[in-house]
């Protein structure tokens, strides 16, 4: 067994037939009766057959009819990224920004499908053996503004949250595609940093005169090679207001990849100069071999 929630049961299996190394998904026996829960249940598996993405895991199709309720998902030989921060304590910048755009990619495939994820933090990113991103666990996903699904909320909220939680889940206001942004920029930062946004991790919020407490503490003052710019950005994507966040995940995503971009353009501009400096050696050297052909030619 790979975990074991109050809502679930994973666990790591082998198909006999075909020798396949899957991961199995489960219903909880004290939940197994109840119909809105089964009825989210199916909603995981319709969701991870929906988003067609390499950072989102895969849903694999059983080998024979099914008798249970349960579905399957391809096994990822990895380590979640809670893990993988602790072996790697010296990971450089560039290799910490490349996850986070990664896992930015998953985010957004979901979003483009219009489901939110809402429970995206460290323990469920996966990375595997070769340094790719895969989003996991689905057991709190929701489509979004979606009608009729009150009840199903409440049992999301039951799933329990997160200290990347947004603070409008502890404050029972509105949510939508910016909670997935703050879960988001918060594992990030955490990512970039090894710390939280906010001494007070919202998801200890009470009422919204608590949203005064969250005062942003800078990336850059955690870790100096976090750039002026993407320190704004993520002082904005993890603002307590949700309106005040990057209206579309594009923009925040796009903040995101221009560290990186700017790297490789001071490379791409390196690069010219060399060829050009090498241009210069060869000229010197053929007007060399052209004046000592001269004074070979006078000479004679």
């Amino acid at each position: 067994m790979l975990s074991r929630t109050a809502q679930s049961r994973v666990y790591r299996v082998s198909d006999l037939q075909s020798g396949r190394v899957m991961v199995m998904k489960a219903p909880s026996p004290e939940l197994s009766h109840r119909n809105i829960y089964l009825e989210h249940f199916l909603l995981q598996q319709w969701v991870v057959e929906r988003v067609k993405s390499p950072f989102v895991v895969r849903v694999m199709e059983p080998s024979r009819p099914r008798r249970y309720l349960y579905y399957l998902m391809a096994h990822v030989e990895g380590e979640s990224l809670v893990e993988w921060a602790r072996r790697h304590p010296q990971a450089t910048f560039a290799q910490r920004l490349d996850i986070a755009n990664q896992l930015g990619k998953a985010v957004q495939a979901l979003h483009h499908r219009e489901l939110l994820h809402q429970q995206i933090h460290p323990g469920n990113v996966l990375i595997d053996t070769h340094g790719q991103v895969v989003l996991t666990d689905f057991s709190a996903c929701r489509m979004r503004d979606g009608s009729g699904l009150k009840d199903a909320r409440e049992l999301l909220r039951s799933v329990g949250l997160t200290e990347h939680s947004a603070p409008e889940y502890a404050l029972d206001d509105e949510i939508g595609r910016r909670s997935d942004q703050y879960s988001y920029a918060s594992t990030v930062y955490w990512l970039l940093t090894g710390e939280l946004p906010y001494e007070v991790p919202p998801n200890r919020l009470l009422r919204h005169t608590d949203l005064e407490q969250l005062v942003y503490r800078s990336a850059r003052q955690r870790n100096p090679e976090v750039p002026q710019a993407l320190d704004e950005a993520l002082r904005r994507a993890l603002d307590p207001q949700r309106a005040l966040r990057y209206r579309r995940m594009s923009e925040f995503l796009r903040e995101l990849r221009q560290p990186l971009a700017s790297r490789h353009g001071s490379a791409a501009r390196i690069t010219p100069r060399r060829f050009r400096d090498s241009g210069h050696f060869w000229q010197g050297i053929a007007a060399i071999l052209l004046l000592l052909l001269v004074l070979s030619w006078l000479l004679r």
